[in-house]
């Protein structure tokens, strides 16, 4: 097996022993475990650490949606600890689960055959609404199986049904955030995204014209989703056709099917794209 590069364990491994650190100082864990609460924490706090390992040495787009639900938990769970060094780790470790390369690792462990992907930035009208139903969601399960286990049951109950409603579309649509990818494949580029689109968009190596960076919004057909900042502008030798999914359709105010021949996306690491690329 192919060690990552240099740069990757150099962000990986902090974050590997922060992660241990976390399990050492066990956050979740009370001393005496005297009481019901104290037991059913402690359940919680190792048993979402243990998926999230699981989920790492796993990796795959699955894999990077479990962490990110867990990693903002750990450091919550550290501050309610009043634990500083736990605190600490934690935050280490949702710096590392939140960079393009840990995301880009992620996603490649699901890769076939020779592809090489690369995560798109989350668009800007998404940012704010899935930080809302994670917290909704996460803070209802877990506020839930907590006051039962304390005997509040009117709370517990009530809390424990709006988590179970919630996961019925919550952790799908928030999976959708890590499926988003550009892909570099022999016979070209796919933008793998059904966020903004309907259907897998493929463009050949030959009918790439120019590839250019661009600092903000132009002329190109936006498939970005609504990032803001720098995104890649390719342009195609004869026009496309795309398909956008029916949100991105409603949002734009325009037809579903769009033929183009120049389109934005935003990769987040432009320069390693470029350079796999080699367009």
């Amino acid at each position: 097996m192919t060690l990552p590069p240099r740069r990757t364990l150099v962000l990986l491994v902090p974050g590997a022993l922060a992660w241990l650190a976390l399990a050492v100082l066990a956050p979740w864990q009370s001393a005496s475990e005297t009481t019901s609460v104290d037991t059913v924490s402690s359940m919680l706090g190792w048993g979402l650490w243990v998926a999230a390992t699981i989920a790492v040495l796993v990796p795959s787009a699955v894999s990077l949606t479990c962490v990110r639900y867990v990693s903002p938990l750990s450091v919550g769970i550290a501050i309610v600890a009043a634990d500083p060094w736990a605190s600490a780790a934690a935050a280490i470790v949702l710096v590392v689960v939140a960079t393009s390369r840990f995301a880009d690792l992620m996603v490649q462990g699901g890769a076939y055959g020779d592809e090489q992907r690369f995560c798109l930035r989350t668009p800007v009208p998404y940012m704010v609404p899935a930080a809302l139903v994670w917290a909704a969601h996460s803070g209802s399960i877990l506020t839930g199986v907590v006051a039962c286990a304390a005997g509040s049951w009117p709370l517990g109950i009530t809390m424990v049904v709006l988590g179970a409603a919630l996961t019925v579309t919550v952790p799908r649509r928030l999976h959708r955030l890590a499926r988003r990818w550009l892909v570099v494949v022999p016979a070209g580029v796919v933008v793998h995204d059904h966020l903004v689109l309907a259907e897998t968009f493929m463009v050949r190596r030959g009918a790439v014209s120019a590839v250019t960076v661009a600092t903000g919004p132009s002329g190109a057909a936006d498939l970005t989703g609504g990032v803001a900042g720098a995104r890649l502008e390719i342009s195609l030798s004869s026009p496309e056709k795309v398909i956008l999914s029916e949100i991105t359709a409603r949002l734009a105010k325009t037809t579903g099917a769009l033929h183009v021949s120049t389109f934005a996306v935003a990769p987040r690491r432009l320069g390693a794209f470029l350079a796999a690329a080699r367009l």
